[in-house]
């Protein structure tokens, strides 16, 4: 790991990421270090991943391999080819003092079977790095009864319009 020390891993853990105009990612549902689930076993409709890899621009990379994590079994396994980083690269700003390597992945559908980490792990020509990690955890069944009344008595507490107002917001007036 101490060839990696100069080289980071971010992940952003996230319910949906979207490719939008202009290059641009939107990240939809981002965790911030925990995810709590009602009960296990359950499965999750999707996770996504988006794991960012920066290497100084003078050592680019040669080797890359994206490893996702669930407890001790592997669940996503990126392997790039060597071959795709001996391509030429496009020249890069003059100023540019970092060279990224992005990807983008979807866990769908996703098994939680007990609690635990989901953890992004990068392996390059120089070794390994850990990256970040996604707790999962199992909300205690007070705070899942509370969360159930909360959103019971938030239903009740919204203002309801009798069938005449509603009726009469929704015909059209003429007036002379």
């Amino acid at each position: 790991m101490k060839n990696n020390a100069d080289r980071f891993v971010h992940a952003v853990f996230c319910d949906d990421m979207r490719q939008e105009m202009g290059n641009k990612v939107s990240f939809m549902g981002c965790y911030q270090g925990e995810l709590f689930v009602p009960f296990a076993p359950v499965a999750l409709t999707k996770l996504c991943v988006f794991v960012t890899v920066s290497t100084p621009i003078e050592r680019p990379l040669k080797a890359l391999t994206i490893r996702v994590d669930q407890g001790g079994t592997t669940i996503l396994n990126i392997e790039t080819p060597s071959s795709d980083w001996t391509q030429p690269m496009p020249p890069a700003p003059e100023d540019t003092t970092r060279l990224l390597a992005n990807v983008g992945v979807m866990l769908s559908p996703l098994a939680i079977t007990v609690p635990g980490d989901i953890r992004v792990v990068v392996t390059t020509e120089e070794g390994e790095m850990l990256g970040p990690r996604l707790r999962i955890k199992v909300m205690p069944p007070t705070e899942v009864a509370a969360n159930v009344v909360a959103e019971s008595q938030a239903d009740k507490a919204k203002p309801k319009t009798s069938a005449k107002k509603a009726a009469a917001k929704r015909a059209p007036v003429k007036r002379a």
